[in-house]
């Protein structure tokens, strides 16, 4: 038998109310600064960014022909 089959109403009520009053608390709390939205491109510029790319591509293609 689900778990939820053997609840009550009562008790899904009760659940679905504590879950409200989190997710009130949740949503009140101190959000990010940007979203990801923000973060798309700032490293097109960037010269270490693709130099770090550049290396871990190397390093996974290298790792590939060994097979790991």
């Amino acid at each position: 038998m689900a778990y939820w089959a053997a609840m009550s109403t009562k008790m899904i009520e009760q659940q679905l109310a504590d879950l409200q009053k989190r997710v009130a608390v949740l949503e009140t709390q101190r959000k990010p600064r940007g979203s990801w939205q923000d973060l798309i491109g700032w490293t097109k510029q960037d010269h270490l960014f693709r130099e770090a790319a550049k290396l871990g591509a190397a390093w996974r293609a290298k790792a590939n022909r060994r097979g790991h």
